[in-house]
Order: structure tokens, then sequence, then C-alpha cells
């Protein structure tokens, strides 16, 4: 099922972690996605054109249907995710099993969506 919410991003970027935080990765051209082994960077839709619907969950549950844009490990030593903005404000936290976690991003935009789908497995 998931937990949603719809969220004004300041800079325009979602952050995936640990409950402990991570290394933010470095972004770069092209993709929208950018991460490090600890920290996941999703742009979104900057706050001045209005807000994000952000849903997180377990993949399975969560999943739209259609390949995602992200799919990789994330390291989760403190047993939750959590999805948050600048300045490090929590939107949304899930608690995960594993010290290392299967992230999934799905976007219904390539470069600003206003929609946006982690699915945890």
């Amino acid at each position: 099922m998931g937990v949603s919410t719809r969220v004004a991003a300041p800079n325009g970027l979602l952050f995936v972690n640990d409950l402990g935080g991570g290394t933010i990765p470095e972004p770069t051209g092209g993709s929208r996605i950018w991460s490090t082994q600890s920290c996941v960077a999703v742009g979104c839709k900057i706050d001045c054109e209005g807000e994000t619907q952000v849903t997180l969950g377990k993949a399975r549950e969560v999943d739209p249907g259609y390949e995602p844009s992200f799919d990789d490990a994330l390291e989760t030593p403190g047993r939750a995710v959590i999805v948050s903005i600048v300045p490090g404000e929590k939107v949304l936290e899930a608690t995960v099993p594993t010290s290392s976690t299967r992230v999934r991003v799905w976007v219904n935009h390539p470069s600003e969506p206003d929609g946006i789908i982690i699915g945890l497995e």
C-alpha cells in the first residue's frame, strides 16, 4: 500500500537515505537521479512551481507497472529509510528489515516530475 504525501521541495530535490544519514551525491548532467551507496537524490518539481506527490512503500505494493528510473541497493544500517528535503526536513519514513535495501524509483516525467514513487525491497 505505501504512504504518500505532497511536498514543496525548495530546491527541487528529494533525498532517500538511511535514518542515520548518508553521503549526498554530486549532481551531474543527464539524469535527474543521482546516488551514492548511502543516498539517492531525486530531482522533482521546484517549490515555486508546485508540489510533488511522493509515495514510499514496499516495491510490490507501489510498483506502477512500468520500468523504474532507478534500481540499486542502498546502505540502511539503521534499518529505516527516510525521504527528506533540504534543509533536512523528513517527509516520509519506512522501516526495512536489513542493512542493505533495494530501492526503485519511478518518476512521471524525465526532468521535472510531480509524481515520484519509491519502492523498497
